[in-house]
This record gives structure tokens, C-alpha cells and sequence, in this order.
């Protein structure tokens, strides 16, 4: 395990070890029982029919908690329920309409992108794309850091933040008593990217009723239930967290492929150019047929979240996998871990056909995988509340891209994808390409 995280291939690791072992094995960490599966009939269990029995708070909190403290990431039962709460209105069907202030983020990352056919790397454009966005509905406020005049300080919590993301992934894959864990920069950085946020839940509770934006702002909406600033800040950080990967990984991974597949690129710029000139909106750019095909091969093979880990509450079972055909029920214990790879399932051959492994979003015309075989979001009560909001943003900043370059072409010399095992994975090469401008 250590190994694979170092050498870059955590997630293949997995996937190796799932293909040996059988689609459910046991292993003995540090004296600690885990499963590992990557049934559709155990994750079914697992994320919804014994849902109250597997939790992430025992894992979570001691990992994510110097970041995130207490919140809808990393905590269980009634807490959790009350965050989950909280965040309806943010990912409500308006805000998924509403896509003005999203147009004035993709303008100007087009406005960085080079016309003169020199090398860019999306991956930086496209993470500061998600964080303009992000903080805006979250804050209230847009870090602006795709402006020429950023908000004072969101460069170095830009920074602080990556730095403390990366710590928390590496405190996730180790043992408490891990070198990593007594690494003074991780907490400083904790520390300052916690403060940095605190200057706007001091506006979220000084901000007069009669202001009132109609739009849902969160921090605004967590204003009106508590006045503990503690409290506040936890819950913006744990929902600015998927809320940032969940746009900034999944476009750096939909160009990395359209970089490498001209193809691809050429068929999806003919359906969006059938738009026109039309007023675009989150729906009309949604309905783009093999556009959601592109996105959703994209999230198969690399999903954001490659792998995700639960803990048994109480004594419990999960259906299959036991015995010695493979097919019996399986005893957890309390406190035993349960891991399932996403990765790994959205590569099954028995699922997804013998070219599995390869970049075909054609597959999604006749393809409808069995439930609970394509997860890029999770599944059930802790399914991803943001999904549909990151899924019309990523295929807006898409179309807005294609309309505007008629190429692409591939500079970065390794031809592989290689991970960056964070709390997410991502591509550790980036995305670095050529764009090629529509000739006027």
C-alpha cells in the first residue's frame, strides 16, 4: 500500500489486488480487519439497505477533522442528517438554472487560454475555475483569482489549502502514528486555511435581512440557524471540499482525454455547435447527448473519488463475496473497515465489456450498467447533494471551450494517465495541450 501511494498508482494498485483476489478479499492492516469489495450487491448494502450500520465518523473525523472539523463529511447520524439539511438549498433545482454568475468565470478563464499555439496546462486554469465558482455560492463571495485583481489573500489560501488537501490524503492511506501527521507546514496550513474562511462567516452574520441575494448562498442560510462561527466555518469547508474536486478534477480529466482522442473531440464539437447562437443555460447544454457521453465515460474511467472507505457501527454482514465459492454472506464486526474502489468496479469486463479499459464514451448509447455498477457519485443517503450542480457546470465550461477552439492537440509527453492520490485523484501530469482558435 505504501508503495503504490508513493509510486503513483494507488487506484491500479487496488484494481490489481481486486482482479487476483476476487471482487471481495480480506486483509489484516496493522491488526485492523478491512474488506475490500467491488460487488454492485455489497455496495448496495453497504451505501443504503445497512446504511445506518457503516459510518465514516471513526475514520474521518481524526483525518479530515483538522481541515473540516465536525461536518456533513465526516461525521455521522443525527449530526450528519442535520448538515445533509443545511445543504438542500444550495443544490436546488434554481441554482442549477441560474447560470449568469458561472458565464462570468468560464469568460474569463477563456480570456487566460493562448491562441498563439503555445502550451497551457488546464488542470491550474480549471481549478481556479472551481474555486471562483465554489466560493461564490458558498461565501457569498468569489475568490476571483481568474481576475486581474483576486480577492486580498486567495492566492495563499489557494496554496495553504493544496497543501493541507494533500496532507489529509496522506493522513488517509497511513496509520495514526504516520510521519505525516507531526508535519508542522500541514498544520499551519489547516490553521490559515480555517481562518481565511472565517472572515466570511463574520460578513454571513453581520450581513443585514433586507440584502438578501436571491440566490442560496450557504453561508448566508447558516447564518439564520447558528451563531457559532465554529460551526459555520466546519460546514462551509466540508462542502467547499467535493464542491471544488468535483469540477476542477472532472474537466482537467475530460480534456486530458479529448487531448488524446482528436476524434472524440471532432464528434463532440458537432453536436454543440448545432446550439448556434442561441442563449446558452445549464438545461440546453445537459441535453447534449454525446456530451453527457464524453462526461460520464470520463467519470467511468476516472472518477473523481477512487476509492471510499466505511466502518462497521455494529456487528453487521454484507451478502456476498464469503465461503468457498464466493457467494456467502460475510460477518463484519464493529469497528472492522470496508473499502470498495471505484476505479475497480468501472473496469469489470463482466460489467463494461472486454475494451474496458479503454476511452470509448460510444459505449454509453446501448450501455445501461446494472444499479449500484457506476458510482462516480457514491450512493444512497451520502450520495453527493452537488452532482447535478457539477455536472451542468462542467458541461457549460465544455461547450463555452469548444465553441471557441476548433483543435486540440496533446503536449504533454507522457501519453498515460498517472495519479495524484489526494483525497481525490487526479491527474499528476495535469492537462497540458494546444488549443487551436476558430479561424475568424
Amino acid at each position: 500500500m505504501l508503495r503504490s501511494v508513493k509510486e503513483n498508482r494507488r487506484n491500479l494498485s487496488l484494481k490489481e489486488q481486486l482482479d487476483l483476489y476476487g471482487y471481495t478479499f480480506q486483509s489484516n492492516l496493522f491488526g485492523k480487519i478491512e474488506v475490500f469489495t467491488a460487488e454492485p450487491q455489497n455496495l448496495r448494502t453497504i451505501f443504503a439497505a445497512d446504511f445506518k450500520n457503516f459510518g465514516v465518523e471513526p475514520m474521518r473525523l481524526f483525518v479530515f477533522g483538522p481541515l473540516l472539523g465536525e461536518g456533513v463529511m465526516t461525521t455521522d447520524g443525527a449530526s450528519w442528517a442535520h448538515s445533509r439539511a443545511l445543504l438542500q438549498p444550495v443544490f436546488s433545482r434554481t441554482q442549477i438554472t441560474d447560470c449568469s454568475a458561472f458565464e462570468i468565470h468560464v469568460t474569463r478563464l477563456i480570456d487566460q487560454l493562448p491562441r498563439d499555439g503555445s502550451t497551457v496546462d488546464l488542470q491550474l486554469l480549471f481549478a481556479k475555475l472551481a474555486l471562483d465558482s465554489s466560493s461564490e455560492f458558498l461565501f457569498g463571495e468569489s475568490l476571483k483569482l481568474l481576475s486581474a485583481t483576486p480577492t486580498s489573500g486567495a492566492q495563499t489560501f489557494w496554496h495553504n489549502y493544496g497543501y493541507a488537501q494533500r496532507g489529509v490524503g496522506r493522513r488517509l492511506q497511513l496509520p495514526r502514528w504516520n510521519v505525516f501527521t507531526r508535519d508542522t507546514k500541514f498544520w499551519d496550513s489547516c490553521a490559515a486555511a480555517r481562518k481565511f474562511v472565517e472572515q466570511y462567516v463574520d460578513k454571513a452574520l453581520s450581513r443585514h435581512p433586507e440584502k438578501e441575494s436571491d440566490r442560496a448562498i450557504l453561508a448566508y442560510g447558516l447564518s439564520k440557524i447558528t451563531k457559532d462561527r465554529n460551526k459555520i466555518r466546519n460546514q462551509l469547508l466540508n462542502v467547499f471540499l467535493p464542491a471544488h474536486d468535483a469540477i476542477a478534477v472532472l474537466l482537467t480529466n475530460v480534456f486530458f482525454n479529448l487531448a488524446r482522442h482528436p476524434d472524440v473531440w471532432s464528434r463532440l464539437r458537432e453536436e454543440i455547435l448545432e446550439l448556434g447562437h442561441d442563449e446558452l443555460t445549464f438545461e440546453r447544454v445537459k441535453a447534449l447527448t454525446f456530451l453527457q457521453y464524453v462526461i460520464k465515460e470520463t467519470l467511468r474511467l476516472f472518477p473523481t473519488v477512487g476509492s471510499v472507505g466505511r466502518v462497521a457501527l455494529r456487528d453487521t454482514t454484507i451478502p456476498t463475496g464469503g465461503g468457498e465459492l464466493g457467494t456467502s454472506s460475510i460477518l463484519i464486526r464493529k469497528g472492522d473497515s470496508v473499502r470498495t474502489s471505484f476505479y475497480a468496479l468501472h473496469r469489470r469486463k463482466d460489467l463494461y465489456g472486454e475494451n474496458a479499459e479503454l476511452f470509448d464514451p460510444k459505449r454509453w448509447a446501448k450501455l445501461d450498467p446494472p444499479r449500484w455498477s457506476y458510482l462516480p457519485f457514491g450512493g444512497g443517503p451520502r450520495v453527493c447533494p452537488g452532482q447535478h450542480l457539477g455536472i451542468a457546470e462542467t458541461s457549460y465550461a465544455i461547450v463555452r471551450i469548444l465553441q471557441t477552439f476548433q483543435g486540440i492537440e496533446n503536449r504533454d509527453p507522457v501519453n498515460e494517465f498517472v495519479e495524484n492520490y489526494k483525497i481525490t485523484t487526479e491527474s499528476k501530469n495535469g492537462a497540458k495541450v494546444c488549443l487551436i482558435p476558430v479561424e475568424e
